[in-house]
């Protein structure tokens, strides 16, 4: 369960720090994380794109089948726009949410032992007590990842979603949010201390294991290999207790089930008004029986893999 904890923390690593500071089948049919989604009626299309929100310079060029349906899209549909978020009119207030406010400090939230670990991360990254200390254990976790993703040698900027989103900008195609920072926000910051808890433990753990499944992801991503990202959230961590597995269950409930359902009424909607949507969310967001596409298969629509 952390691997699906520690992916899910990555989808929101572009959100907190920018507010804080081709393979084939057997067939030779090109194979990528993305499927085309068919209006029941009418001519809507939806290309559903599922995305990782960091990236390497390597990752370029994607895949042609992804550009071209990029191309032949109208809109650009994402979870929220990554570019314009320091336009934000409701940036301090956002500010405020991810920062204890009411007198209570990181040490109040959380236990000696996962603060001393904190502290010594933070400072190594030259961040002092004067800051971290007023900082939420859900953002505390994003900066952390943020900063230990780049170590990897990942970065925001090659982000799938921030890739599109900068094309669409520079050619005048329509952006539309699924969702919205303060939606997102509200979320996160609305997490009990236990759950902030436990993401917090998560962005401490191993790095080295880090790395290896950050690779990994890549990895599936790129071989558009859904059975093999499926298998990667599957797996358990042993080392969580019985009372952390109830608190993990409420964030991923939160944080992907009921999401999800979101995302594939939107996706409804991009359909029935007849357009050709290119669809950008979380790669996370796409699999399972409660992911996107499922959800869209159970309703009917005729969903294809490209």
């Amino acid at each position: 369960m952390k691997k699906k904890l520690l992916v899910s923390i990555i989808c929101f690593i572009t959100i907190i720090t920018l507010v804080f500071a081709g393979c084939t089948r057997l067939e030779q049919k090109p194979t990528v994380f993305m499927w085309e989604v068919m209006a029941k009626e009418g001519t809507g299309k939806l290309y559903l794109l599922g995305s990782i929100h960091v990236g390497k310079s390597d990752l370029y060029p994607l895949n042609q089948v992804i550009n071209d349906a990029y191309e032949s899209s109208d809109v650009l549909a994402v979870e929220i726009d990554l570019t314009t978020a320091l336009q934000n009119a409701n940036l301090s207030e956002l500010m405020e949410k991810m920062m204890y406010t009411d007198g209570t400090t990181l040490k109040d939230h959380i236990s000696p032992e996962l603060y001393e670990k904190t502290s010594a991360v933070m400072e190594k990254y030259g961040i002092i007590p004067l800051i971290y200390d007023k900082m939420k254990p859900f953002a505390l976790s994003s900066t952390i990842l943020d900063f230990q993703v780049q170590e990897w040698g990942y970065s925001n900027e090659y982000g799938i979603d921030m890739y599109f989103l900068t094309r669409a900008h520079e050619e005048g195609k329509k952006i539309v949010e699924i969702e919205s920072m303060e939606f997102q926000y509200d979320m996160l910051s609305g997490f009990s201390d236990e759950i902030q808890e436990l993401m917090l433990k998560s962005s401490l753990e191993d790095e080295t294991m880090g790395k290896e499944e950050m690779d990994k992801l890549f990895s599936i991503w790129a071989a558009g290999d859904v059975a093999a990202l499926e298998a990667l959230y599957a797996t358990e961590d042993d080392n969580l207790a019985e009372e952390e597995l109830v608190f993990y269950a409420e964030y991923s409930k939160a944080m992907f089930d009921d999401r999800n359902i979101h995302m594939a009424q939107k996706a409804e909607e991009y359909l029935a008004e007849g357009h050709t949507t290119f669809y950008v969310v979380g790669a996370a967001h796409m699999i399972g029986d409660t992911g996107i596409v499922k959800l869209l298969k159970d309703k009917g629509y005729k969903v294809r893999q490209k």
